[in-house]
């Protein structure tokens, strides 16, 4: 089913593992991790002394052969108490640089809780910005960044049964109140815009832009390192492209998409429309990607021979005349990812839309505002219109599945890349400058704290 064009062989080896996990990791087989720690960008470099502390690991050790040694580890993990600090990059003010802080943690982890040591997290292209006030997205000073990434897990609270000690795990920043399914914040990025409840729960679970996070019990997604680490060869930072994958995930069931299934991808060129190209591809679907300028659809249709580009002209009878002689009979599904300033222009959206079949879906999963829509079209049509926002838990736990199974490829296989090689928290001014221009499909900017 995959649609993925490369040959190359696992890899056992990745620049994305560090000395503080040096007993973990050498005892998967990894091989010298002091020389992949040397290799890898300075951001890990600089973090390394935290982890030692948190899990009494020698920074000589480079590499264990024997799995006892790895299980009776994880057992003393367990009966590590909780690290007293936290160190975090907190925005005090709008216009002001970032500070690292230390933040008391709990003495023991309370219910619902699980402490985690974060090892990679995303910054986004509009953090500079939004540092200034100019954000898209809602938040207020103080204010800690940091949305999604990838940790593992120091403690568990008392009522965890699955998560233990040791654990590699992804973090899930969409969070829901648990007693109010209508209370969801993007945790470290948005707080829902001001509704009480919303910054309520927005202020209570923190940002990952931190060496050691609290971290609700249901938002901690166990990994499957042996088979994703080990045996398939990712690094932490390539596994942070979950976040991104999640969300283009949740779009993709929104459509009902099917292998064998033809679907309109528009815009197509960004960090979340590009994800929902390399998905449906992936999962069996031909794509049709729209945008203005195809030579930027290259990296994507180079690599996956299901995407096929069409470069917009503005001019909409040649437009979707170019549509209907890639699909005549008319799409399966159409899935929007505009951006707000998309709202003045979105010429691709009625394109797309008129270029579905009968019973044709359509999934808004971008961000735009008033727009006309031909109300009479899509009733005799019987096209049906469906707004996702984000995707549901049990969506990012099957999205997780296939990646463990392959099924869907992730990192320099999948035409990823991280940027720079990410940056220690000390360089937070300079990732945040970095990501400004690593726009493009597949590009990701990191920290590890």
């Amino acid at each position: 089913m995959s649609d993925f064009k490369s040959d190359a062989a696992p890899r056992r080896a990745t620049v994305d593992i560090r000395q503080d996990d040096a007993l973990i990791r050498g005892s998967l087989g990894l091989g010298n991790l002091k020389q992949e720690a040397d290799n890898a960008g300075d951001g890990y470099k600089k973090s390394c002394c935290l982890s030692q502390q948190l899990f009494c690991i020698p920074p000589a050790i480079h590499s264990i052969s024997n799995s006892t040694i790895y299980h009776q580890h994880i057992m003393k993990m367990g009966d590590q108490a909780v690290p007293e600090f936290s160190n975090s990059l907190v925005l005090a003010a709008f216009n002001e640089p970032l500070k690292l802080e230390k933040t008391r943690l709990p003495k023991t982890v309370p219910p619902g809780s699980v402490i985690v040591r974060v090892l990679s997290t995303p910054v986004r292209p509009h953090q500079r910005e939004g540092f200034k006030g100019n954000s898209p997205l809602s938040f207020k000073p103080p204010y800690n960044p940091g949305d999604g990434g990838v940790g593992r897990v120091v403690s568990v609270g008392p009522d965890a049964v699955a998560l233990k000690p040791g654990q590699l795990v992804y973090m899930n920043n969409f969070i829901t109140a648990r007693d109010d399914p209508n209370t969801r914040v993007l945790l470290g990025i948005h707080d829902g815009g001001g509704p009480e409840a919303d910054l309520k729960l927005f202020n209570l679970w923190k940002g990952f832009w931190r060496d050691v996070a609290v971290v609700a019990t249901e938002n901690v997604i166990p990994l499957n390192e042996k088979i994703l680490i080990n045996d398939m060869g990712y690094s932490f930072g390539e596994l942070s492209y979950i976040q991104r994958l999640s969300v283009a995930y949740g779009g993709i069931r929104a459509a009902n998409l099917q292998a064998g299934e033809t679907v309109i991808v528009a815009p197509a060129t960004g960090h979340f429309s590009g994800a929902v190209v390399e998905l449906a591809a992936q999962i069996g679907c031909r794509v049709i990607a729209l945008s203005r300028s195809a030579s930027k659809l290259k990296p994507l249709t180079s690599r996956y021979h299901r995407v096929t580009a069409l470069e917009l002209t503005g001019d909409e009878k040649r437009d979707a005349e170019a549509i209907g002689a890639l699909v005549p009979g008319g799409a399966d599904a159409y899935i929007d990812v505009s951006p707000p300033a998309a709202t003045a222009s979105h010429h691709h959206l009625d394109i797309s839309i008129n270029s579905l079949t009968s019973f044709g879906r359509v999934v808004f999963l971008g961000m735009m505002f008033d727009i006309k829509i031909n109300y009479a079209s899509l009733m005799v049509r019987n096209i049906t219109i469906k707004t996702q926002f984000m995707y549901t838990r049990q969506e990012l736990v099957a999205l997780v599945k296939m990646i463990e199974t392959g099924v869907i490829k992730l990192g320099n296989e999948a035409g990823h890349e991280i940027v720079e090689k990410g940056f220690s928290m000390e360089e937070w001014e300079k990732a945040v400058i970095v990501a400004e221009t690593a726009s493009a499909w597949g590009q990701q900017v990191l920290l590890y704290p």
